[in-house]
C-alpha cells in the first residue's frame, strides 16, 4: 500500500533520498511529499555548515548524476599533477592534492577553487605563504626561510632545480621539495687531533686550522656529496705529506707550516668545488708523553750547560781582573798603600774603640795577625 512520506529539510540542511539503496533524488530546504513504501525508503541528512559533501556517493552522482552535481555542488578535481587552492567567501580554506575528487555544496557559501599545475608551477606564491602557512600540514606545502649570506639550492623529485636567495619561500609537497642551505660567508674549520708518523717514526698529533667561502654554492652543493668532507680529507693528505717527509727535529728546529705544494693542491682541488680557500697552518703540535719528557731533559740541560759557561766566563773575568790589578800594584807602590787604606776601613767598620800603639805598620799588623 503506497503512502505519503513527509520530508522536512532547514535552511542550512540537505536530504538524499534512497529506495532500495538507490539514490532518488536530493531535497533542498522545505517541505516535501513522497509516495512510496516506508520500507523501502531511507534518507541522509547533511548540514551544510560542513562544506564538504562527505559521502560514499560522490563517485556515483559525478559520474551518474552529473545533472544533481551541477544544480547542488561545486565539483574540484584535480589530476596527478594538479594541486587545488579552495576558498571559502573569499578566504583561504583548503588545499586538496593531485589525484581528488571532493564535492562542496552549492549555494550556502561562495566556493571559489584555483588550480595549480604543480609541474609547470611548483614554487608558491609569496603572498599565499602567510595564510598557508596558518594550515600547516594540511597546506600541502613545504616551508623554508634562507637567511641572508646563505643559499638554497632547491631540488625536485631529486632533481637541482635553481638557487634560492635570502627571504621565505614555499614548494607543493607533491613535487617531494628538499632545500640545502649554503653558508656563503666565511668560515674557519679545524681539524683537531690528527695522528702523523714523521720519517724517523715518532708519532705526533696535529691540530689544523684552515678559512674556506663558498663562492658557487651549485658547484660546492651539487659536484659531491659534502664540500666539507672533501675539505677535511684534503687537509688530512695536506698535513701528512708535510710532515711524513721530515723528523722530529726538522718539525721542531723550523717551526714547520703546512707544504706550499701541498696547500695549493688542496686550493686548486677545492677552487674546482667552487670554495675559496684561505690560510692554512698548523696550530698546534702535540708531542707523546714519553717525548715530552725526554726533550725537556734535553732543554734542561742546554740551560744547564750554558749557565756552567756563563759562570765559567764571569770566574775567567774575574780572574783577569785581579791579575791586572796586581800588576798595577807591581809597577805602582802607591796603589799598595791605598789598598791597604781600604782595607783598613773595611776592617774599622766593626770595632767600637780603637787605640793605635806604634803607628800604621803596627795596626795593620795586628789586624792580620788575628
Amino acid at each position: 500500500m503506497l503512502f505519503w512520506k513527509r520530508i522536512t529539510v532547514g535552511h542550512n540542511e540537505r536530504v538524499l533520498l534512497f529506495r532500495r539503496n538507490r539514490f532518488i533524488r536530493l531535497f533542498t530546504p522545505g517541505d516535501h511529499l513522497i509516495a512510496g513504501l516506508a520500507h523501502t525508503m531511507r534518507e541522509e541528512r547533511y548540514n551544510v555548515l560542513a562544506p564538504i559533501f562527505a559521502s560514499e556517493w560522490v563517485d556515483y552522482l559525478v559520474k551518474s548524476r552529473p545533472d544533481v552535481v551541477a544544480e547542488h555542488f561545486i565539483l574540484v578535481e584535480t589530476s596527478d599533477i594538479e594541486v587545488a587552492i579552495v576558498f571559502l567567501d573569499g578566504k583561504l580554506y583548503r588545499t586538496i592534492g593531485p589525484g581528488a575528487r571532493i564535492l562542496f555544496w552549492k549555494g550556502y557559501r561562495a566556493v571559489t577553487v584555483e588550480l595549480v599545475n604543480v609541474n609547470d608551477k611548483p614554487e608558491i606564491d609569496r603572498d599565499r605563504i602567510p595564510a598557508l602557512t596558518k594550515l600547516g600540514r594540511e597546506s600541502l606545502a613545504v616551508f623554508t626561510t634562507i637567511d641572508e649570506s646563505k643559499a638554497g639550492l632547491l631540488y625536485l623529485d631529486g632533481k637541482f632545480v635553481q638557487v634560492l636567495g635570502p627571504g621565505p619561500h614555499a614548494h607543493w609537497a607533491a613535487r617531494s621539495p628538499r632545500i640545502e642551505i649554503i653558508d656563503l660567508r666565511r668560515q674557519a674549520v679545524e681539524v683537531s687531533g690528527q695522528e702523523i708518523l714523521t720519517r724517523d717514526k715518532v708519532t705526533l698529533r696535529v691540530n689544523i686550522i684552515a678559512e674556506l667561502r663558498v663562492t658557487d654554492p651549485v658547484k660546492a652543493g651539487t659536484l659531491v656529496r659534502s664540500y666539507a668532507e672533501t675539505f677535511y680529507r684534503l687537509l688530512q693528505l695536506a698535513v701528512r705529506h708535510t710532515l711524513g717527509l721530515r723528523t722530529l727535529d726538522e718539525v721542531l728546529a723550523d717551526k714547520t707550516d703546512i707544504d706550499p705544494q701541498a696547500a695549493a693542491n688542496v686550493r686548486a682541488e677545492m677552487a674546482a668545488l667552487g670554495v675559496e680557500v684561505g690560510a692554512i697552518s698548523l696550530k698546534d703540535i702535540i708531542l707523546p708523553g714519553e717525548i715530552r719528557e725526554i726533550l725537556n731533559q734535553v732543554v734542561a740541560a742546554e740551560r744547564q750547560a750554558q749557565a756552567n759557561l756563563i759562570r765559567r766566563r764571569e770566574e775567567t773575568a774575574a780572574t783577569r781582573s785581579l791579575l791586572n790589578t796586581a800588576n798595577l800594584m807591581k809597577d805602582h807602590p802607591i796603589l799598595i798603600r791605598l789598598k791597604e787604606l781600604e782595607t783598613l776601613e773595611k776592617l774599622t767598620e766593626k770595632v767600637e774603640h780603637l787605640t793605635v800603639h806604634g803607628g800604621f805598620e803596627t795596626l795593620i799588623e795586628r789586624f792580620l795577625s788575628k
